[in-house]
């Protein structure tokens, strides 16, 4: 009886002891299973997360190379835009150093040029009364000019001066000989129109004309040139300012004389010969 007790306990115990084991066994598979599926998911996640990691460095590493390069030419740009600005500046600084050096030069010129003309006008105004520039040769003094000038000296002028008043002199004293001789030829103009040409070549009416302004011109030259002798011999030597207006009312006075002379007798005789050459003709 105890052994079919024994017998029918052992067997069902043994199929529970078989059952747990199988549940064991497969719980423990099931287990390992889990643990390898999470081992593999954990290292697959963790390449995964270490190339992601990577690739984000890397990433990280050509941003910032980028980002370098980007400042990098930022500070060239703006190293080549300030060097341009300061060399811009610097040529408008260089053409307003230039502009203003000019300028002051100009000025400076300008200041020379009035001192130097208040200097010759101190200068003229404590010899001259007058305000006429007799030093300007561009155009000659008119005989009333000349009168002005002469009796404006309070004290004897440079002996350069003098010259030009003496250039300006003769002008005066020579005004209106131009005259005689346009009145001269005038009275004569017919016969030069019609004029006989000798064999030799010459006309006959024209060689008289131009004896008598030859001889003209010479009286005149001769003049001219001994009361210059005159007046260079005086202001090289001691003389006054009276001296000088003195000879040069002498000049002028006696040249008014000439130009009379030489009118009458020049045109005495070039009627003369002209009316001999005319009578001959008819004979």
């Amino acid at each position: 009886m105890n052994n079919k007790k024994n017998c029918t306990i052992f067997p069902v115990y043994r199929s529970n002891e078989i059952q747990k084991g199988t549940l064991y066994y497969i719980s423990f598979k099931l287990l390992c299973l889990s643990l390898y599926i999470i081992g593999f998911y954990y290292v697959l996640l963790n390449n995964s997360l270490e190339n992601g990691s990577l690739e984000i460095s890397k990433n990280c590493n050509i941003y910032k190379r980028n980002l370098v390069q980007v400042e990098k030419s930022k500070g060239q740009k703006s190293k080549k835009h300030l060097k341009h600005r300061k060399d811009v500046n610097k040529t408008k600084d260089n053409e307003n150093n230039i502009k203003g050096n000019a300028q002051q030069v100009d000025e400076n010129k300008n200041s020379i040029k009035n001192n130097g003309e208040n200097s010759n006008v101190e200068k003229k105004s404590n010899v001259s009364t007058c305000n006429i520039n007799y030093n300007d040769m561009s155009k000659n003094l008119t005989e009333t000019e000349l009168y002005e000038v002469l009796n404006s000296f309070e004290e004897c002028p440079p002996n350069d001066d003098l010259r030009n008043i003496w250039n300006h002199s003769l002008a005066v004293a020579k005004e209106g000989f131009d005259n005689i001789l346009k009145e001269l030829k005038g009275k004569i103009q017919n016969y030069l129109d019609n004029d006989i040409q000798l064999k030799n070549g010459k006309l006959l009416y024209k060689d008289t004309w131009d004896r008598i302004v030859l001889k003209f011109c010479r009286t005149v030259a001769i003049e001219e040139a001994e009361y210059t002798r005159k007046f260079y011999s005086l202001i090289n030597d001691k003389h006054t300012i009276n001296d000088v207006v003195k000879l040069i009312y002498s000049f002028i006075e006696n040249f008014n004389t000439l130009k009379e002379e030489l009118h009458e007798n020049c045109e005495k005789e070039l009627l003369e010969n002209v009316n001999k050459i005319a009578n001959r003709k008819k004979y």
